[in-house]
């Protein structure tokens, strides 16, 4: 159960979802994990810094918990993305991955491993294209929600044969022996500015269609943040 006073957490933005009246929009709180926050239509139109409530933005939040939900009292922003305020790839790749990490991670669970890793990401697309680094982040995910194994697990001699194997077999596709090393070599990226993942174009969408084959079967479910990015896809090549 809740306590009945505010909280204050170091947070970053994942995911806003509409509703007619309200927004529910979901934070990865350095202090106690994913929180989710309702937010009528009106108090959003008069919130202070609501700019900064947009994915992978860093925020200081003071919340009040209000049953199934809490009630943001307060908004302090640190930073925010500027390519997520008008470029719409990025927004879509941003929203998936914030739609990723709201369904495959327990609310209200304190991570700090996870916490880590989206905050070097978020710091990473301040100047790095984002759907790349999405890429990067989802594989990650995958494997920080024991979905692929760790780094060192998928080192090892037969590592990387066993997971193949179970991809193959639950999401229909072979994975090229050029996109398994990229795999384990994702696996270790450390998200330092000064390191990059060199990879070709081709491999990249190779990693894509994997990544997103893969999110969909382990968590059983298609994203709509997903179903919205193949839609935007599609319509580029019309």
């Amino acid at each position: 159960m809740k306590g009945q006073g505010t909280i204050n957490c170091d947070a970053v933005v994942l995911y806003r979802r509409k509703r007619k009246t309200y927004s529910v929009v979901t934070f990865l709180t350095k202090q106690r994990g994913i929180l989710h926050c309702s937010i009528p239509q009106r108090r959003w139109q008069t919130l202070k810094n609501a700019g900064y409530l947009q994915p992978f933005s860093q925020v200081y939040i003071t919340l009040l918990p209000n049953g199934e939900y809490y009630d943001l009292q307060q908004l302090d922003g640190r930073y925010l993305i500027r390519s997520l305020e008008t470029d719409l790839d990025s927004i879509c790749y941003a929203s998936f991955a914030g739609e990723f990490i709201s369904t495959a991670f327990a609310a209200e669970e304190r991570d700090s491993a996870l916490y880590s890793l989206v905050l070097r990401f978020a710091e990473l697309i301040l100047t790095k294209p984002v759907p790349l680094a999405v890429i990067l982040l989802g594989w990650q995910l995958l494997s920080l929600a024991g979905f692929v194994p760790s780094a060192k697990a998928y080192q090892q001699a037969d590592g990387v044969a066993r997971f193949v194997k179970e991809f193959r077999e639950t999401t229909g596709f072979n994975l090229s022996a050029a996109a398994q090393q990229a795999v384990g070599q994702i696996l270790l990226y450390d998200w330092h500015e000064a390191t990059s993942v060199q990879l070709p174009r081709t491999l990249w969408r190779e990693l894509e269609r994997g990544l997103f084959a893969y999110t969909t079967v382990q968590l059983g479910q298609e994203l709509s943040s997903l179903k919205f990015l193949h839609e935007m896809q599609a319509k580029a090549f019309d």
